[in-house]
């Protein structure tokens, strides 16, 4: 497996800043800055021009830009203590596999996607004070005009092979492992990951990754069943669990394959 950029645990630990200090981290493009101006917090977020920067610094050393703007948070009072965590998106995720697929009857397939993720700054309470995207990615309709859900467009492809993925600290990679126990051949063109139901875990070596989710096509009527595997995934061996899921799910449900609301293939 292909060593990915790791990110410093150093990011996710709880921090405090002096009066009228100013403290800027990176994560590729997505710069945070953070200033305690007497007893509020200020932040300001900004995003590089060039979408390539891969590097995530934990305290930028250059100035803030002079043309972003700068907005208030919170009391000091109310919130000594700040922390940042990764975060999958708040919306699905649409992702092509690299060509077309088919799928027979009975086969198994898994394929790797590689997620951009969010960061949130919360506070000691644990409260969300802002949420931004390290890459700010297209809308697209998922399922039918009648019967649909806004999502993300992805502008990487769903991979067969881990090692076939660009792996940056801020993407964490997504096991999808998709079973079809119908009769008939199962084809599509995308996938709609709904991220909101996994978890985030760092591994030493390489880097964040999601718990499994996995599909089973039965053929009944396009029902299927989606469940999400719980710990860490099988090809992590020192994984530890950095964020929850946005939402919890337990077990697994059933939902429309295909293009209905809550569908997973198009």
């Amino acid at each position: 497996m292909k060593r990915s950029h790791n990110i410093s645990k150093e990011f996710w630990k709880p921090f405090k800043v002096k009066d009228q200090q100013v403290r800027g981290f990176s994560f590729g493009p997505l710069q945070i800055w953070l200033k305690r101006d007497e007893d509020d917090w200020l932040v300001m977020v900004w995003r590089a021009a060039d979408l390539t920067l891969t590097d995530c610094v934990l305290d930028v050393k250059d100035e803030p830009p002079e043309s972003g703007t700068w907005r208030r948070l919170g009391s000091v009072a109310a919130s000594p203590e700040l922390r940042l965590a990764p975060m999958m998106p708040n919306r699905p995720v649409v992702v092509r596999p690299e060509v077309a697929y088919t799928i027979l009857p009975g086969e198994k397939v898994q394929f790797y996607v590689g997620v951009p993720l969010w960061v949130g700054l919360f506070s000691a309470g644990n409260v969300l004070l802002i949420e931004e995207p390290v890459l700010e990615l297209s809308n697209t309709w998922f399922g039918t005009p009648m019967e649909g859900e806004l999502a993300y467009a992805m502008r990487t492809l769903a991979k067969r092979q881990v090692e076939d993925l660009d792996f940056h600290p801020w993407r964490a990679v997504c096991p999808v492992r998709i079973k079809n126990q119908s009769k008939e051949k199962l084809q599509f063109e995308r996938i709609c990951l709904r991220v909101r139901y996994l978890d985030l875990y760092q591994d030493p070596v390489h880097g964040l990754w999601a718990n499994d989710s996995g599909l089973t096509v039965r053929g009944d009527s396009n029902w299927s069943r989606i469940t999400y595997a719980r710990g860490a995934p099988s090809e992590l061996k020192k994984a530890e669990l950095l964020e929850k899921a946005r939402d919890e799910v337990r077990g697994g449900f059933s939902l429309k394959s295909l293009t209905g609301a809550g569908g997973f293939f198009q």
